[in-house]
C-alpha cells in the first residue's frame, strides 16, 4: 500500500510541475521546458517491510521528490549574407571613371571572360556583391565610376549594366539617345524587338566580325529614348529576368 502511495505522490507531483511550470498547456512555445523527477523513499517503500507495515493506523512514509527544469535556449536563424570576395591588395588607383566606355567585348580594361579576380585588378577597385552569391550574381565596383553593375557567373564576368548618362559606347551612344539615333549611329547592326509587356524595344547591336559573333549591345527603350543600357556575351546578354540564382 505504501509503495503504490509513493507512487501516485511522485507522479502526481511531476504532473503538477509539468502543467503549472508550462502554463497550464498554453501560451507560446518557447522556451522549452524539460522536466525530469527522482523520487527517494524510506527502505520500507522499496520493498522491505517493517514491522507494523500491514497495519492500517501507522504514519505514511514521507517521500521527497526532486524536480528539475531545464530550458532550452530558443531556437533562432541566422542571417544569410550576401557574402564576400576574397581580398585584393594594391588595386592601385580606380581606372573607371566619366572617361570609361563600353564596347562589344567589355568596358575599357574589363573583357568579358575575365575572372572576377582579374576583372577587379584591371578596374584597380574591390568588388562587392549586390546579390546572393552563387552560379550567378551581380556584383558592384566600390570604388571610380557609379552606375554599373557586373554580373559574375561561374568565376567570369560576362555582362555589364550601364545605370548612367556619363557612359557610353565608343561610338558615344547612351542612355537618352533616341532609337532612329541609335538606328541612324549603327544601320543595319541594329535589330529590334519588342518588349514583351509592350513597354517599349529592346535594340541589340550584332557585330559584324565572326570573332566577335557571340557578344552584344544592348540598348533597352521606352519606345522613343533609351533608358538603360549594357553589353556581355551569350546567352547572359539577352537575358531580361535577372541574373538567374542557380
Amino acid at each position: 500500500m505504501r509503495t503504490l502511495l509513493v507512487g501516485f505522490l511522485a507522479i502526481a507531483t511531476v504532473m503538477a510541475v509539468l502543467f503549472f511550470g508550462l502554463g497550464g498547456g498554453s501560451g507560446p512555445a518557447d522556451p522549452i521546458l524539460v522536466a525530469t523527477a527522482s523520487t527517494t523513499a524510506a527502505p520500507e517503500a522499496m520493498g522491505s517491510v517493517s514491522p507494523g507495515a500491514d497495519d492500517p493506523d501507522a504514519e505514511p512514509t514521507l517521500v521527497a521528490v526532486t524536480t528539475t527544469i531545464r530550458v532550452a535556449p530558443a531556437a533562432t536563424i541566422p542571417p544569410r549574407p550576401l557574402g564576400t570576395l576574397a581580398p585584393i591588395d594594391d588595386l592601385g588607383r580606380p581606372t573607371l571613371d566619366a572617361t570609361s566606355s563600353v564596347s562589344t567585348v567589355g568596358i575599357d580594361r574589363i573583357m568579358f571572360g575575365m575572372t572576377v579576380h582579374d576583372a577587379q585588378v584591371a578596374a584597380g577597385s574591390r568588388f562587392t556583391p549586390v546579390t546572393r552569391i552563387g552560379h550567378c550574381y551581380l556584383v558592384t565596383p566600390d570604388d571610380g565610376q557609379a552606375g554599373l553593375t557586373f554580373w559574375v557567373v561561374a568565376g567570369t564576368v560576362e555582362r555589364v549594366d550601364v545605370d548612367t548618362r556619363t557612359i557610353t559606347t565608343r561610338s558615344g551612344a547612351g542612355i537618352g539617345n533616341t532609337e532612329d539615333r541609335i538606328r541612324e549611329m549603327f544601320g543595319e547592326r541594329i535589330h529590334t524587338t519588342p518588349l514583351p509587356d509592350g513597354s517599349g524595344n529592346l535594340l541589340a547591336y550584332i557585330p559584324k566580325d565572326v570573332a566577335d559573333a557571340t557578344y552584344r549591345v544592348m540598348f533597352l527603350t521606352n519606345g522613343v529614348q533609351v533608358t538603360r543600357l549594357w553589353a556581355g556575351r551569350l546567352p547572359w546578354a539577352e537575358e531580361l529576368g535577372g541574373c538567374p540564382s542557380s
